[in-house]
């Protein structure tokens, strides 16, 4: 009577081992193994995309870029081009005018 027990327990733990282990099947490897490949394809392609708008704010806060405008308290074509500037269309230009001023 104990040997039939304890066979009947040991039968019970071996069914409770095998209903553990079901995640491991072959459908779930598949699918891990695919999201591991594409999980860092989409990064990297998420990264490429958001770089060049990264870096054009990175150096429109530096200052780098520069935009022409017109200077409206300079009407003289000799003062303008005195200062650095040029004139064309009877309004002085500044070319190297910084947008974040």
């Amino acid at each position: 009577m104990l040997f039939s027990n304890s066979t009947t327990s040991l039968k019970n733990r071996r069914k409770n081992n095998k209903t553990e282990t079901v995640f491991w099947t072959h459908s779930n490897i598949v699918l891990l193994t695919a999201y591991l490949i594409i999980l860092p394809i989409c990064t990297l392609i998420t990264f490429s995309l958001l770089l060049p708008l990264l870096t054009a704010s990175l150096f429109a806060s530096i200052g780098t870029s520069h935009h022409s405008t017109s200077i409206p308290w300079i009407d003289d074509p000799s003062e303008c081009e005195h200062t650095g500037r040029n004139w064309s269309d009877r309004k002085c230009w500044d070319n190297e005018h910084n947008p974040m001023f």
